[in-house]
């Protein structure tokens, strides 16, 4: 798709037929003069830890916001087109993304066929045993239509138990190092939406992740709340050398009002040790609005507290959906 220089944003957006959504990025904290229209600035890469790709700061996130409010499969090729043209070359999904693998299934008919040497391509497993682990990825290359990841993970880890399960003679993990070893899997890594705990130091330890995707935003790392990924995952991280993913990143909306979308956006990115934001792609406004944030100066230690403390006081967002019991990642707005 191209996209002609004389098209306004608004123009493009009313022919799309898509509106803002899940995250809305309008207004700022600071940085007020972020020029949401201008794409004359590339968007910048970060080093994803010992991978040794260079990745777009913005990640593609083909998580329920991507399948649930992107309907129609003509604005999901637009859009995932649209992406590789500002520069994006992250691009996240999961086997249980959606109904009959909807995501996969979008990403291997219009993305994979086309540039699948300029990205970065992401899926995941929730399964626990090896068989599981050999079936899923299976059931992924072809629903991507590729031979290959450049990275697969080890979905939603919770606790010491998950990483007992992994380990177990029949474990996941045996899995995952059988097929990083065939070069079907290039990187090895595990996602998390829990508070820091021993599991995950054991994973990280036994484990030896080459990237690790976290919840990081704004809210959590206060004084109040803390769940310890700032303050122990990053250090952590840094010191082997592990790519990091902010996922999370608006607590899934629930922390938009006092500070805006764009702002929580680029908290997340301004963290030391974090390559790359991973979004919930909605529509075109956000695809753009993340694309812009990007391209800002990172914030200082000094600006990110002042975003936490405009959020302390909000009590509505003392419980963020996805520490609730039973939550299944890929069932609401990531």
């Amino acid at each position: 798709m191209v996209i002609k220089k004389d098209i306004t944003r608004r123009r493009f957006l009313t022919k799309a037929g898509l509106t803002i959504g899940a995250v809305s990025l309008t207004g700022s904290y600071k940085n007020e003069d972020i020029d949401l229209e201008s794409h004359s600035k590339k968007l910048p890469k970060s080093r994803l830890g010992r991978t040794g790709w260079m990745v777009s700061r913005i990640g593609f996130g083909g998580g329920s916001a991507f399948f649930k409010m992107i309907q129609k499969e003509k604005d999901a090729e637009k859009i995932l087109n649209y992406a590789i043209q500002l520069g994006i070359n992250y691009f996240d999904t999961a086997r249980g993304y959606g109904k009959n693998q909807k995501s996969e299934v979008r990403f291997g008919k219009y993305l994979t066929p086309n540039y699948r040497d300029k990205i970065f391509l992401i899926s995941k497993t929730g399964s626990r045993t090896y068989d599981g682990v050999m079936n899923d990825i299976e059931a992924s290359l072809k629903n991507l239509k590729t031979d290959y990841l450049d990275l697969y993970h080890i979905h939603a880890l919770k606790d010491m138990d998950d990483v007992e399960k992994l380990s177990a003679i029949d474990g996941g993990f045996k899995a995952f190092v059988k097929l990083k070893s065939e070069g079907v899997i290039k990187n090895i890594g595990f996602s998390y939406h829990a508070d820091w705990n021993e599991g995950i130091r054991k994973a990280i330890e036994e484990f030896d992740p080459d990237v690790i995707m976290a919840a990081l935003n704004a809210l959590k790392e206060g004084k109040r709340f803390g769940n310890g990924n700032e303050k122990y995952l990053l250090p952590f991280a840094l010191k082997r050398d592990i790519g990091i993913v902010a996922m999370k990143v608006t607590g899934q909306n629930a922390l938009i009002g006092k500070v805006s979308g764009k702002d929580l956006v680029h908290y997340s990115l301004s963290l030391p040790g974090v390559a790359v934001a991973n979004v919930g792609i909605d529509g075109f406004a956000t695809l753009e609005s993340c694309v812009n944030v990007a391209k800002a100066p990172l914030l200082s230690e000094e600006e990110r507290n002042k975003l936490q403390i405009k959020l302390y006081g909000d009590s509505n967002k003392e419980k963020l959906g996805y520490l609730e019991p039973g939550y299944i990642d890929g069932t609401r707005f990531a």
